[in-house]
């Protein structure tokens, strides 16, 4: 095993593996046509594996259009959220070297975006804002590391939908490449942040704030370190999180830090995932870490009084759920008296139900709403083995990370024999990447949609009727 493969599963996977040095001559070059340059898009340089190699070794999208640069944006300014927008949007394409690749990729967020224009990377990435016809409430949505905002395309318009307006945030050294990352600072996200849900307590009369993995973080964060006035408390009716980073599920995550300082990558990968960076600074880890650390359960001080709702799942390899779990009880207790309104979503796999039952046993019993989901009716069910850290916020028919979508998950495969038979099976079986996975399944596909999304759909406007009063 490689020591950028040991240290890369110290900070966001318990998977072990057995990687093997890498050989073209692994590809059939019957796989896939070979692509040229006319037409290449987000989806087709997905197509061709002797092609993603060559982005592998060369860095062709890992690194930044004419070096890293910051977003041309005050976070500590009150300026409109319309002119962070704009800034964002012009530091994708200045950053990003996808910027303006085509991307057939239609979402019902880009068809309220842009209608029906011919989409280019940065539309489907950039941050964006979605007004609801009879506005109930409005949400802030806050993505993971190393992502963007296209990972709430598909909860967008179900807000939308209900009537809630949404927002959401591009963290600073995301949306451009990877090596922005390098050198980013937790700080830079916690400021983002801040100006973010400063601009929603200003704008709107009922809040929502969400966040997946760091996002989730950045907001309990939020809430933890910022005393909300009363007017701020009236309007927050609720928060939702999604796979919340808690604690690094294996022990040496602090290492990276020290890697950082030695080592910029723990992962360089090809970067075709138009998405999210493939790529892992070390760096990354490192922050994520320390945000991490702000709000562990006995730091935990300013959480009262605010409902939220939490998808998590028991099986997640780049988050400790259990550390989850403590930090909502905290936040439970924190509030005195038992609330209705507080849920807890909590996936997991059938076979496993005993061991999550006793864990939330430990929990007040108002807290506890342990779901067991049924999968019936579509063909991934039975290809489906457990629920992925990287999984509940996409639905099965997004066009990208879906159940039939343009882009696999294969990276923890990277420089093995088994990368190609993962992104070309014609029988994929997709879970999270836990030992008892990749011993019975390889070339196992990290999943990265909800098979249950409808369910979950369904508990959240349950949660979101019982807050918006």
């Amino acid at each position: 095993m490689s020591v950028n493969t040991i240290f890369k599963n110290a900070i966001i996977s318990a998977a072990v593996l057995s990687a093997s040095t890498f050989s073209a001559s692994a590809f059939s070059a019957n796989v896939f046509a070979v692509e040229t340059s006319n037409s290449l898009n987000c989806v087709t340089i997905n197509n061709n594996l002797a092609q993603i190699e060559k982005f592998k070794q060369a860095g062709t999208y890992r690194f930044a259009k004419d070096g890293v640069q910051r977003i041309n944006f005050d976070f500590a300014s009150n300026k409109p959220f319309q002119d962070y927008l704009v800034a964002a949007r012009a530091h994708i394409n200045a950053q990003n070297p996808k910027a303006n690749m085509p991307c057939p990729i239609s979402t019902p967020t880009s068809k309220r975006l842009y209608a029906d224009k011919p989409l280019q990377v940065v539309d489907l990435i950039v941050p964006f804002e979605l007004k609801a016809d009879s506005e109930k409430a409005a949400v802030l949505l806050i993505h993971g590391l190393t992502d963007s905002p296209y990972l709430f395309h598909d909860l967008a318009n179900s807000f939308v939908e209900q009537g809630i307006s949404v927002r959401t945030l591009l963290l600073p050294g995301h949306g451009t490449a990877a090596e922005a990352l390098v050198d980013i600072d937790q700080a830079d996200w916690r400021q983002a942040a801040s100006y973010a849900i400063k601009s929603m307590l200003n704008d709107f009369d009922n809040v929502y704030l969400g966040g997946f993995s760091t996002g989730g973080a950045l907001v309990v964060d939020y809430l933890n370190h910022n005393a909300l006035n009363e007017t701020e408390l009236q309007k927050l009716k609720g928060v939702m999180l999604w796979s919340p980073a808690s604690e690094a599920k294996a022990s040496m995550a602090w290492a990276a830090k020290y890697v950082s300082w030695f080592k910029d990558y723990l992962d360089e990968a090809a970067d075709i995932d138009f998405a999210k960076y493939e790529s892992f600074p070390a760096n990354a880890g490192a922050q994520v870490h320390a945000l991490m650390k702000r709000i562990e359960p006995k730091k935990l001080k300013g959480l009262r009084n605010i409902p939220f709702f939490v998808v998590a799942s028991e099986v997640d390899q780049t988050i400790e759920t259990d550390a989850t779990v403590n930090i909502l009880a905290r936040w439970h207790a924190q509030n005195g008296a038992a609330q209705s309104q507080d849920k807890l979503v909590y996936y997991f796999a059938n076979k496993t139900a005993n061991k999550t039952a006793n864990q939330l046993n430990a929990l007040p019993s108002s807290l506890k709403t342990a779901t067991t989901f049924s999968c019936e009716g579509q063909v991934y069910c039975e290809r489906v083995l457990d629920i992925a850290h990287t999984s509940p916020t996409n639905a099965p028919s997004n066009l990208h990370y879906g159940w039939q979508g343009s882009y696999r998950n294969c990276e923890h495969l990277t420089g093995t024999d088994l990368f190609a038979s993962c992104k070309t099976t014609s029988s994929p079986t997709l879970g999270e990447l836990t030992e008892e996975n990749l011993q019975a399944t390889p070339n196992l596909q990290r999943l990265t949609f909800n098979p249950y999304y409808e369910q979950m759909l369904e508990q959240m406007q349950g949660f979101i009727s019982s807050t918006l009063k």
